[in-house]
């Protein structure tokens, strides 16, 4: 397949299912919801709710004009300020989807004079996302939240016992180091098609895992994964024979790209660069939020959010668990970072004072 082909086949992948992402998760863009907004900067809180909105929708424009021939440079850069406009007005926002979707229009806007270059760079952010997803599930949170209580209790319906034996708990394992090793395999010619197809029946068994035949749960990473699919059949298996070389990726802006996924996601496993800007998503290792409310009744608005659990640090009483929350009201999961957390914290304090609410923060480094 010729490489505009190719191009123009990766754009639109990128922009239907990016449309799916918005469609799903439209109140994360918004502040039509209660769960609050994690501004980077605290004054743009003043910014009036309408600026979100119109964001949003010059963010569904641009993408859409996207999927006619008429592209262009300010199309590209229109996209990109609205969407970083957008994130930095709440951090809730930058998902490991939206973070990947918004380096590959940027390679297409650095490469609009060299169009050759920008498989290459996809092919790197999707090796890197492999990569750094695969190393951080290698990791007993990740065995025992996803590979143990998911994966073989809920979606198996293996029972404790056999999920706890010896052999099929520590086989959990394999799952990251497959998934690492898959995505190193994308850049050798000789391996990259066997690769890629590792990687499809992964994302097959993700989509059966967590779609409506599964646990039904986070639908708005459903179509990522079915993006990812196409990704990897345009690349790699859709009659390619081209051999892509890498050394576009460190020249120019292209530096860019190595820097930001090849150099930066090493920096989470040592707390200095986020865990959803790393690929570091089901890995069992990002911090969780649980609130506990001693008196409800000062905070009726959020009784569709409430759980109770004698098991946690709230001994009983209503809790919020952070994830559900924001999975629940707006079909996206909330940014898994202590400072976002925090800031949620501030601002549920403010909201609701006479509730006494406590909040638990359980932070897996490592």
């Amino acid at each position: 397949m010729h490489p505009e082909e190719i191009n123009t086949w990766i754009l639109k992948i990128t922009c239907i299912f990016w449309l799916f992402a918005k469609l799903i998760g439209w109140r994360v863009w918004t502040t039509y919801r209660l769960f609050p907004t994690a501004p980077v900067f605290e004054s743009l809180d003043r910014i009036p709710p309408a600026v979100h909105l119109v964001l949003l929708l010059l963010q569904v424009l641009f993408i859409v004009l996207l999927l006619f021939p008429m592209k262009n440079k300010i199309i590209l850069i229109g996209l990109l300020t609205a969407e970083i406009f957008s994130c930095i007005l709440d951090q809730s926002r930058l998902q490991p989807y939206e973070y990947q979707y918004i380096f590959i229009v940027l390679v297409f806007f650095v490469n609009m004079n060299s169009r050759k270059v920008i498989p290459v760079a996809v092919i790197f952010i999707l090796a890197t996302t492999y990569f750094y997803s695969g190393f951080s599930k290698l990791n007993e949170g990740f065995v025992q939240v996803m590979w143990v209580k998911a994966i073989l209790n809920s979606f198996f319906k293996l029972s404790p016992q056999v999920a706890g034996m010896r052999w099929l708990y520590y086989s959990g394992y394999f799952a990251g180091v497959i998934e690492l090793v898959a995505g190193l395999g994308l850049l050798f010619p000789r391996v990259q098609k066997t690769a890629a197809m590792v990687l499809i029946l992964m994302h097959l068994f993700i989509l059966i895992l967590l779609g409506p035949l599964g646990l039904r749960y986070n639908k708005i990473v459903w179509p990522w994964n079915v993006a990812m699919i196409l990704y990897l059949y345009t690349l790699f298996l859709r009659k390619n024979e081209d051999t892509f070389a890498f050394s576009p990726i460190f020249t120019g802006w292209n530096k860019l790209v190595f820097i930001a996924w090849g150099i930066l996601p090493a920096l989470n496993f040592i707390g200095c660069w986020d865990y959803y800007l790393s690929s570091s998503i089901y890995s069992g290792r990002t911090p969780k939020m649980t609130i506990c409310i001693s008196d409800t009744s000062k905070c009726r608005k959020l009784r569709g959010f409430f759980q109770y659990n004698s098991l946690n640090n709230c001994r009983g009483s209503a809790t919020i668990n952070i994830q559900h929350w924001a999975l629940t009201e707006m079909n996206s999961a909330p940014y898994s970072e202590i400072r976002a957390y925090k800031i949620l914290q501030t601002k549920l304090e403010k909201e609701y004072p006479a509730s006494g609410l406590s909040f638990y923060i359980n932070d897996r480094k490592h």
